[in-house]
């Protein structure tokens, strides 16, 4: 099973639906992502998050426990507990046993992430929360596939107009099957976290880096040629050379292959065209031995 294959199904007994003044708190999903099923209220009561059909929120998740953590309410505030889990609880990429839940929190259980919310306009926080998750990606962060889409049309049709340079670099991990194979999904959905936020400091304002589609990334580079955007592939595929990524002492190889495409002026290219240039220079990358970058 690769790691697009994957899907965490979310089951819970509380009413999706928002609520005026009923609950002070809830629990949005952000990963994997589920606008309009996402939302679960908290109440003043204990709440078992985990496998078993008898947690109030069962996760059909291999990597979560029978019964993973318990959310409850003590005092005015919500805590977490991790029930001895095998893959443990997170709080903002830290692992607890247990803590009180501060708003905005980040929960990751098994391959799940949980944004809480807890204020006195929740619902204006939800709807600005579900914003968020139509235009990026729940897991890294970065603009997701449909946002990356609206931008990439605008940014063709203003290059054509304008005849000015537009490139695309779309880039792979090589063999990320093997990581989540060898190493379990999870430390495959921290890999693809982690490169994200090592790639982002090379990215310009006026430039989007969004998730694809799995382990696959684009970079749209208005006003750059092909050569300047070999030239900037180059630099990615060294930077990550360079970099070392250590899950839970255990250290990952990890390499990229990239496929760079421009916008050809003449022709009139379309987004499509452009999509399906530049995965064929991946395509060539991939043939020609992988870690590598071909334009």
């Amino acid at each position: 099973m690769t790691h697009t294959d994957f899907q965490t199904t979310l089951i819970t007994k509380f009413s999706p639906a928002i609520k005026d003044n009923i609950s002070e708190a809830c629990l949005v999903r952000i990963y994997p992502h589920s606008i309009g099923e996402g939302i679960i209220h908290l109440y003043q009561e204990t709440i078992f998050i985990g496998r078993e059909k008898k947690c109030q929120i069962e996760l059909d998740d291999p990597s979560v426990s029978r019964q993973h953590a318990q959310i409850e309410f003590s005092q005015s505030s919500f805590s977490i507990t991790d029930l001895n889990s095998c893959n443990s609880t997170f709080i903002n990429d830290n692992k607890i046993n247990k803590q009180i839940l501060a708003s905005g929190d980040l929960i990751r259980i098994g391959h799940t992430i949980f944004k809480f919310l807890s204020c006195e306009h929740i619902e204006k926080q939800y709807h600005e929360e579900i914003y968020a998750m139509m235009i990026s990606d729940g897991l890294t962060k970065i603009p997701n596939k449909r946002y990356f889409m609206e931008i990439l049309e605008r940014e063709v049709t203003r290059s054509l107009r304008h005849q000015r340079p537009l490139s695309l670099i779309i880039f792979d991990i090589d063999h990320f099957k093997n990581i989540n194979d060898n190493f379990g999904h999870l430390s495959g959905d921290l890999i693809l976290r982690d490169l994200c936020q090592r790639i982002l400091p090379f990215i310009r304002k006026d430039e989007i880096f969004a998730r694809y589609g799995g382990e696959e990334f684009v970079i749209l580079l208005p006003e750059t040629n092909s050569e300047l955007a070999q030239s900037f592939s180059e630099k990615l595929l060294c930077t990550i050379n360079a970099s070392e990524f250590i899950i839970e002492s255990a250290k990952i190889p990890v390499t990229i292959s990239i496929g760079v495409a421009q916008m050809n002026l003449a022709e009139k290219m379309t987004a499509h065209d452009l999509i399906c240039a530049a995965d064929d220079k991946l395509y060539s990358a991939k043939s020609s031995g992988r870690n590598c970058v071909k334009a």
